[in-house]
């Protein structure tokens, strides 16, 4: 800020000297001195960019656990769901799942259709009730998936793990893209003789938290086999775009 008032303030009295000068007030030393200083004000700049990466062991999950049921009846759709879910959620807290971990994510009645080779339609109502299952213990994914496949869920899916301390991780990465891209820093600047001092400007240009995504299904499987699941490792990355005057 202060180096921009200086600019604004020379650029002021270059204009004074300028007018001065046609009115006969300077001579031609004076005012080819003034410009030499705004000329020397100009700032050169080396823009890098940086990234870290941080790999961690993910030590939480998420799961998409629910039940699918139809029926020509919407009242008897909604009714077998109920019984059905209710078995579900009792299996999930027997697993160790608390309450505060299952949250309703979808619950929807529709008619749909069902067109024979005989021109008829049939008309039928399907009834969906999803929960997402927060795991806090990734040993026993497979455990949960198998419970709930047990007490009758049908539509298992969007297995996600993740990290509990996701921002930590983060701040730690967001320091070795800033080491990153003063490295490169010092050696563009090394090559003209400069060295980098403190940037003067960084921007955090993006965020990825690494989040590992898996498709499962359980709309059919024998509930008589443990579900193996590999949570392997997570990579929080930080991006940093960083500026130095010199």
């Amino acid at each position: 800020m202060k180096k921009s008032w200086m600019t604004v303030g020379l650029v002021a009295l270059l204009v004074a000297v300028l007018l001065m000068g046609n009115l006969g007030g300077f001579s031609p030393e004076v005012m080819a001195e003034t410009e030499a200083v705004v000329t020397d004000m100009a700032v050169n700049v080396v823009s890098v960019s940086g990234v870290g990466s941080i790999s961690v062991k993910p030590d939480i999950a998420y799961i998409n656990v629910g039940v699918e049921t139809q029926n020509a009846d919407a009242g008897v759709a909604q009714k077998e769901n109920a019984t059905k879910m209710t078995a579900v959620m009792t299996a999930l807290t027997k697993a160790g799942i608390k309450d505060e971990d299952i949250k309703t994510v979808q619950y929807s009645i529709y008619d749909r259709y069902d067109y024979l080779e005989n021109g008829q339609d049939v008309k039928y109502y399907n009834v969906t009730n999803i929960v997402k299952v927060t795991v806090r213990d990734i040993t026993k994914v497979g455990d949960v998936i198998d419970a709930a496949s047990s007490a009758g869920s049908n539509q298992i899916s969007s297995i996600q793990f993740g990290i509990s301390n996701e921002d930590e991780v983060y701040q730690e990465a967001l320091k070795a893209a800033m080491m990153s891209a003063k490295t490169k820093a010092k050696s563009l600047m090394g090559t003209f003789g400069k060295t980098p001092g403190i940037p003067s400007k960084v921007t955090e240009s993006s965020y990825n938290s690494g989040a590992v995504r898996m498709e499962y299904s359980a709309v059919a499987m024998d509930t008589k086999m443990s579900t193996p699941v590999s949570s392997g490792e997570l990579t929080v990355t930080a991006n940093v775009t960083v500026e130095y005057n010199y």
